[in-house]
């Protein structure tokens, strides 16, 4: 019995099995995750934001349309106007009034309305208001056009006026003094006297190049005058003759010397040391005006080691072979004007070699801020084989302002004008 029990026992436990490999996986799957094992439901919109949304796309889409449709009945005035022209208009549109803050500002500013305190006020209120908003002030641009050729129509007139010339007012035995435009088309312009090729698209590049000066506390700049003694017609003179009008004058009040002065005055005050000689060097001996204003300058130069510019100031006589005189003028903010002359030397006559080239640099960077800045001030330059004394110092320059039939007035004009182009070259403005 107990033997049978064990068979029976024996026959009821599990077997040992021997372990066996595990099946290969296929190739597709061997590196695959296995599926997660408790993935979440995706989640559902509410029915009530997904009404939300379709309610917002329907207004933005109904707003572009009524703004697009707005735009279709105002199309022809936007294309007639500028869309940024009608824009601007009609934000900055003043309430209860058909203009525009622009048209309002404009009219302020151009002198075509008078407005009263209260006015004034009112808009002086419309303004701080709207302090937070961005400052837009606009001017229409048929005004601005119209204001342009208004100048412009305006400066013509003038300009014929100033040429203008009426010979049968010229009385019996004396000779007409007539206005003329002597200026130069271009800063590059030059007369050369000289055999000496020069290339002005060079020398204009090096003008452009100029540095700023260091300017000393002691004289940098020398005026001089050669022929002290040139002097100039009356104002407003249209003829002269054997009694009148004469060409030279030992007043330094009202000849030549009388323009250096200006010249000086105009460059002390714009803080440019300078010294003007007052010797009249022609007044015993035109001849010899150069050898005694070559003393002058070596005289000065010795005294003063820091005059580093020697300007020899002239005037021009330009006369026609039947004993007419030219006045070279323009116009110079609105007042008549001289027009001048730079002159520079070279040692081709055998003033001994110097660099002449640096002078000629000089005066095409004044001439370029002439050019801009005076319509009409420069005649062009003029290279020649004598020296004049621009041997002496670093840099030398011969003015010739005016001629004998410009007034004082306009000579002192010019003079100013050239001080202007002078201190922008100095400090490289």
């Amino acid at each position: 019995m107990p033997e049978q029990l064990f068979t029976e026992k024996e026959d009821t436990e599990p077997k040992e099995t021997p372990p066996t490999a595990p099946a290969a996986e296929p190739a597709s799957t061997l590196y695959a995750l296995p599926p997660p094992m408790d993935a979440p439901a995706p989640e559902r919109i509410p029915r009530g934001y997904a009404l939300q949304r379709f309610v917002c796309i329907f207004c933005a889409t109904t707003a572009i349309f009524a703004l697009l449709l707005c735009a279709l009945q105002k199309l022809d005035e936007i294309f007639s106007r500028g869309f940024w022209e009608y824009l601007s208009e009609e934000l900055l549109c003043v309430d209860g009034e058909p203009k525009t803050l622009g048209d309002r500002m404009s009219e302020v500013a151009f002198g075509d309305l008078v407005l009263d305190a209260e006015e004034k006020e009112e808009i002086n209120a419309s303004l701080q208001a709207s302090i937070a908003l961005p400052r837009i002030y606009y001017i229409p641009k048929e005004q601005i056009a119209d204001e342009i050729y208004y100048e412009q129509e305006e400066l013509e007139k003038k300009m014929l006026a100033l040429y203008a010339f009426d010979y049968s007012k010229v009385p019996s035995g004396a000779y007409p003094i007539i206005p003329t435009d002597l200026s130069t088309d271009s800063a590059t312009n030059l007369k050369n006297d000289t055999t000496y090729a020069v290339d002005m698209q060079e020398i204009s590049k090096a003008a452009k190049l100029r540095a700023a000066e260091v300017i000393p506390d002691e004289p940098l700049v020398l005026i001089v005058h050669t022929h002290g003694t040139e002097s100039f017609s009356a104002e407003d003179s249209i003829c002269y003759g054997d009694n009148f009008n004469n060409p030279r004058s030992e007043d330094v009040s009202g000849n030549i010397v009388a323009v250096g002065e200006t010249l000086c005055e105009a460059l002390n005050k714009k803080g440019i040391p300078t010294i003007h000689c007052e010797t009249m060097h022609d007044k015993e001996s035109y001849i010899s005006a150069y050898e005694r204003s070559a003393e002058s300058i070596r005289y000065y130069l010795e005294k003063y080691p820091s005059i580093r510019y020697v300007f020899d100031v002239h005037r021009d006589s330009l006369i026609r072979s039947d004993l007419t005189k030219l006045r070279p003028v323009t116009l110079r903010g609105g007042k008549p004007c001289a027009q001048l002359m730079m002159i520079i030397g070279s040692d081709e006559k055998g003033a001994g070699e110097y660099d002449w080239e640096s002078n000629l640099v000089l005066a095409e960077a004044i001439q370029q801020h002439l050019c801009d800045d005076t319509l009409g001030a420069a005649r062009q330059l003029y290279l020649r084989g004598a020296s004049y004394n621009q041997q002496y110092a670093k840099y030398g320059l011969l003015l010739e302002i005016g001629s004998c039939g410009n007034s004082l007035s306009e000579a002192k004009q010019a003079a100013l004008a050239f001080a202007d182009a002078f201190e922008k070259v100095l400090k490289a403005k």
